[in-house]
């Protein structure tokens, strides 16, 4: 700080530190309001939760495990249908277990591949 001299520089100067003190008291009252908001548990997992989903890859993850587990269940019933044969049913299962872990490893040449054949029929029924 400088020297002050006179009276007046005195008074000045305590005002200014005056107000400054109130400004960053303010300043300190909004940081810890927000970080008491931010250390609450519901926000803590909220923001865990919106971190987790925004990432593409846990999109893509989740759009590969849906995909499988669904064409699983489809080629197992379309193996066992209505029967009540113990051995189809067991067959059924192995099969829904292969398509889904194959659908799953191999997601991104399935789509590949659909999109293709999407683009071929589209071609074609443009050309008629």
């Amino acid at each position: 700080m400088q020297k002050i001299d006179s009276t007046q520089a005195l008074h000045r100067a305590i005002i200014v530190l005056e107000q400054r003190k109130i400004i960053e008291e303010d300043l300190f009252k909004e940081q810890f309001t927000i970080a008491y908001e931010s250390l609450k548990p519901f926000n803590i997992l909220r923001k865990a939760i919106n971190d987790l989903t925004t990432t593409s890859e846990f999109k893509n993850h989740v759009f590969q495990t849906i995909a499988g587990v669904i064409s699983g269940y489809l080629s197992r019933n379309l193996v066992i249908r209505t029967s009540q044969n113990r051995l189809l049913r067991i067959l059924g299962i192995f099969v829904q277990y292969v398509v889904t872990q194959l659908i799953t490893k191999n997601s991104e040449e399935i789509v590949k591949i659909a999109l293709a054949y999407f683009y071929r029929i589209f071609d074609f029924n443009r050309k008629n």
